[in-house]
C-alpha cells in the first residue's frame, strides 16, 4: 500500500502509479498502457461512496499510468480515501483494475 498526502484543493504533485501484471506464476512485468486505453479514477471514502470520479488527465505509460490533478479534483473534505483505477482497453472494451497488494490511499489534509 502506498499513501499519498495532499492538501485539499492541491493540483501538484501529479501521481504516478506503476502497474505490473503476472505473466506466469511469480513472474511479473510492467504493464504497457501507453496506447489503446482510457482510464477512470475513483476516490472512495470509508462508507464506500465515490467522492471523486476522474476520467481526464490520466495518461498511460509503458510502466503504468500517471494522473495530473486539475483544479478542484482534490477540493474535498479532509480524510482518507481509497484509490481505485480502471483501465479500459478501447479495442475490446475490457477492463483492467489497478490492484496493488494493498489498496493505495489518498490522504487529504
Amino acid at each position: 500500500m502506498s499513501t499519498f498526502t495532499y492538501e485539499a484543493g492541491a493540483e501538484l504533485p501529479g501521481l504516478t502509479l506503476p502497474w505490473k501484471e503476472e505473466l506466469t506464476a511469480n513472474t511479473w512485468t510492467d504493464l504497457d498502457l501507453s496506447s489503446g486505453y482510457t482510464f477512470t479514477l475513483r476516490l472512495v471514502n470509508a462508507a464506500g461512496t465515490d467522492v471523486v470520479t476522474k476520467t481526464t488527465n490520466i495518461t498511460g505509460t509503458t510502466t503504468g499510468a500517471t494522473v495530473a490533478w486539475a483544479a478542484d479534483d482534490l477540493a474535498i473534505a479532509t480524510g482518507i480515501y481509497i484509490l481505485r483505477l480502471r483501465a479500459r482497453e478501447t479495442a475490446t472494451t475490457k477492463d483492467r483494475d489497478y490492484k496493488p497488494s494493498s489498496p493505495d490511499q489518498i490522504v487529504i489534509v
